[in-house]
């Protein structure tokens, strides 16, 4: 086991939050922050800035100044071994004269998973790994989910009432929560390969679902910034079964901007109008996936979404009934949830989970709490599925 110097924590703490710069820009690579160090003191540093880009070992090396032979370098998940969109860090690493190699977390990918380290110890440079791993592992839960499983990071959002109303009765739900609230989740959309919703949220508010830089603009300012902020590959994602999506919809008038993906039953297609439908759809430019029978499977639609459109993490923004399918099926990795001082009351149809029907208090999907934070004047909760305990989950 590794003992680690209060200086190897200090500037491993450094690396992890260089790589929260990359937060939202890096998919569907891992944020990563290095960090170079000789005599004690930091020569250099460095980060992932996006796909494509120099890795942060890379970034780091060309930051500094002078020669990096014979220094250490901290960073965050071991390097890579394989040739991708840039070479192997590991060879820069080697071909610069590191001297020691202090690694936080070792990369889940298969084809890099320990090949980096041992490359690295084959080639006379002594190597340190383990150095704050859970915490970096969480601050790539999208990369480590996804690679691990072949499956998208699902991250529930909810705005709620203290009671866990989504809406009054009326359907009314502008708003719930706090500006401040509100403005945490555009930066929050940021992080996710797109944003799922169903189509009774379509009918109902008329969304746009995309990263608003200026929630109270314009649809057509904010669209022009956000296509103009060098975001990777974004989606809108509707949940559909019988194709009821309304065609003068604020989706599918900026489908021609951003990807908007449909998700419907084939059952649909025998229905009157449905031709004419269809073909009207297409013309908006949204991507239309029919999926056999009468309803939608979620766990092939993730996996439809990941193994065809290349995402890799979703954030769910939908009423009960979805909320409801994906926690039965264990298909949420992490719960956001936005609680505003606000009790609505009576009986809506609008209960955060009110599909879920549990006889038996033992019988709760169970989750564990991460963080709590004042946003404005609401409660912002981050919680995960209590794994150990949850005897509903689909897992």
């Amino acid at each position: 086991m590794t003992i680690f110097s209060e200086q190897d924590r200090i500037f491993m703490k450094k690396a992890i939050s260089l790589a929260e710069k990359g937060r939202g820009r890096t998919r569907p690579n891992p944020m990563v922050g290095a960090v170079i160090v000789r005599d004690g003191k930091i020569i250099s540093t460095g980060y992932h800035r996006k796909a494509g880009a120099d890795h942060a070992e890379v970034d780091a090396i060309k930051n500094c100044p002078v020669p990096v032979k014979g220094a250490n370098i901290y960073v965050t998940l071991e390097p890579c071994s394989i040739q991708g969109r840039t070479p192997p860090c590991t060879d820069a690493l080697i071909s610069n004269g590191l001297k020691r190699v202090i690694i936080g977390a070792t990369d889940p990918n298969p084809r890099v998973n320990g090949s980096g380290i041992k490359k690295l110890k084959s080639s006379g440079i002594e190597v340190a790994s383990g150095l704050f791993s859970e915490e970096i592992a969480r601050q790539n839960e999208i990369f480590f989910k996804h690679i691990g499983s072949g499956l998208p990071f699902v991250c529930a959002k909810i705005a709620s009432s203290l009671d866990g109303k989504l809406a009054a009765r009326t359907s009314d739900s502008k708003w719930i929560t706090s500006s401040g609230s509100r403005e945490i989740v555009q930066t929050l959309r940021m992080e996710y390969g797109c944003i799922l919703t169903g189509i009774n949220t379509v009918i109902v508010d008329d969304p746009t679902l995309f990263p608003k830089t200026d929630p109270g603009g314009t649809v057509e300012d904010n669209l022009n910034n956000f296509l103009n902020g060098g975001h990777p590959d974004f989606y809108r994602v509707v949940l559909d079964t019988d194709l009821r999506i309304p065609l003068d919809s604020s989706l599918l008038k900026t489908a021609h901007s951003i990807s908007t993906i449909i998700f419907a039953a084939n059952a649909c297609r025998n229905k009157a109008g449905s031709t004419e439908k269809i073909q009207k759809l297409k013309s908006s430019k949204a991507a239309l996936e029919f999926m056999d029978g009468n309803r939608l499977d979620l766990e092939k639609v993730l996996k439809i979404l990941y193994g065809k459109y290349g995402i890799i993490s979703v954030m769910l923004e939908a009423g009960p009934a979805i909320l409801t399918s994906f926690l039965i099926k264990g298909l949420i990795d992490k719960f956001v949830i936005f609680i505003a001082p606000k009790i609505i009351g009576g009986d809506s149809p609008y209960n955060m989970f009110g599909k879920l029907e549990n006889d038996f208090i033992g019988d709760s999907s169970r989750l564990e709490f991460y963080s709590f934070e004042r946003t404005g004047s609401d409660i912002m909760i981050t919680a995960y599925p209590d794994m150990k305990n949850n005897k509903q989950t689909g897992k």
